[in-house]
């Protein structure tokens, strides 16, 4: 995992592939499929994340697994809990996931995924607003128990806690999500769940600044 300079993905990402390749014995040609996060997050990141991917899947004629954020950040916490996907299927009641993601501006990315045997299933869609709105439109769904899981589960705990949520499990994960998406797009692509490049795009949620200064 090449953990890239703030600021600079667009101009190091390409050779930072290159290296890892290297170190690793291997040629573009060896990699039989590609992963990648499509959102929500930060517009530039995605973005350029994306199309790094995409035109070297397209180029190579190999499929791609794209992942939402907030799903590989569920992988990352059910992991973390020691419990792998195959096994959650022997389990009488399916474990629910609610990750949360920073979304600036006082926001949160959030979502509501099951997961079970046959994998993921999305129950509450993703969304972006203030966590105080997400947290009482689960109350209003009425979910049974749930695991809500962040890379800073410290900033959002309070309040989840003064909501009434004390009782749910919470799970930090690391902020380093490619292990975590490697293992759902790797389950995936062995089901033959993989699409091409032309067939993927991003999930940024909401618009961008651009959009919304043009709009206006």
């Amino acid at each position: 995992m090449v953990e890239l300079p703030p600021g600079q993905h667009s101009t190091t990402l390409h050779r930072e592939i290159i290296g890892l390749l290297e170190r690793c014995h291997l040629r573009l040609s060896d990699v039989t499929g590609y992963a990648v996060t499509t959102g929500p997050g930060p517009f530039t990141a995605v973005r350029v994340g994306l199309t790094a991917v995409l035109g070297l899947a397209e180029a190579q004629g190999k499929p791609v697994v794209a992942v939402s954020s907030l799903e590989t950040l569920a992988s990352a916490a059910l992991w973390k809990a020691g419990t792998s996907l195959e096994a959650h299927g022997t389990k009488s009641v399916p474990w629910l996931l609610a990750p949360l993601l920073d979304a600036r501006r006082g926001q949160i990315f959030g979502a509501v995924y099951q997961c079970d045997g046959d994998g993921w299933r999305l129950l509450m869609e993703q969304t972006v607003c203030s966590l105080e709105a997400f947290l009482q439109r689960l109350q209003e769904k009425q979910f049974p128990e749930l695991y809500f899981c962040a890379t800073e589960m410290e900033r959002f705990s309070p309040q989840i806690e003064k909501m009434g949520w004390g009782g749910s499990a919470m799970i930090g994960v690391s902020p380093q999500l490619a292990d975590a998406l490697a293992r759902e797009a790797l389950q995936r692509l062995r089901k033959g769940q993989g699409v091409s490049a032309a067939a993927t795009d991003a999930n940024y949620v909401r618009p961008s600044d651009a959009e919304v200064f043009w709009k206006e």
